[in-house]
């Protein structure tokens, strides 16, 4: 079965994209699950207990990676597909977005287009995903460098963690959603 979701993956994402891409989303699950274990203070100290110390600094490391993953993505697939196929809507092109809903009205499944609903949802995904980490990694810098204003920032990546933790729960759903529909319902799709 996994064999063949990264083949249907495949269908619209390179490779490289299909890695970068589960990288991503394995690292954010890894982050949510690891985040409960976090505090600030145990950046410098380890008086909070030696778990929550390398459990936080883990936590930096991979959001670091993760900064670095969310400039890869972006840049990537900027070069793979333009800025216009993501990010149609920011230039007030909505057309994809209305085709999609119309072929939805139909009870089909849109296929994905440049501006479309699918694009766009993987645009704001990567825009979430570049907020959220870079909100962490700000905050982290601000507060080593004895800053107060770090610990504001890190509130806001905490409550900006929000928009990843549903992203990735309703992007997942939709796409494992797609893949059963495809390998078990076949609809006609336009």
């Amino acid at each position: 079965m996994l064999r063949t979701f990264w083949h249907y993956l495949g269908e619209t994402q390179p490779r490289l994209l299909r890695v970068i891409h589960i990288l991503i989303a394995v690292l954010v699950v890894a982050q949510i699950i690891n985040s409960n274990a976090t505090q600030l203070d145990a950046i410098t100290d380890v008086s909070a207990g030696l778990l929550v110390f390398l459990s936080t600094w883990m936590h930096i490391i991979a959001g670091s990676i993760l900064v670095i993953l969310g400039f890869a993505i972006l840049f990537y697939v900027l070069a793979l597909r333009g800025f216009r196929y993501y990010f149609a809507w920011l230039l007030g092109d909505f057309s994809g977005i209305i085709a999609d809903l119309r072929t939805l009205a139909k009870f089909r499944l849109p296929e994905t287009a440049p501006g479309g609903i699918p694009a766009t949802v993987q645009g704001l995904g990567i825009g979430a995903l570049l907020l959220v980490a870079l909100s962490g990694a700000t905050g982290v810098a601000l507060y080593l460098m004895g800053y107060t204003v770090g610990f504001n920032v890190i509130h806001w990546h905490k409550f900006l963690t929000g928009l990843i933790e549903v992203y990735i729960f309703a992007h997942g759903a939709m796409g494992l959603l797609h893949f059963g529909l495809r390998q078990f319902m076949p609809v006609k799709r336009e």
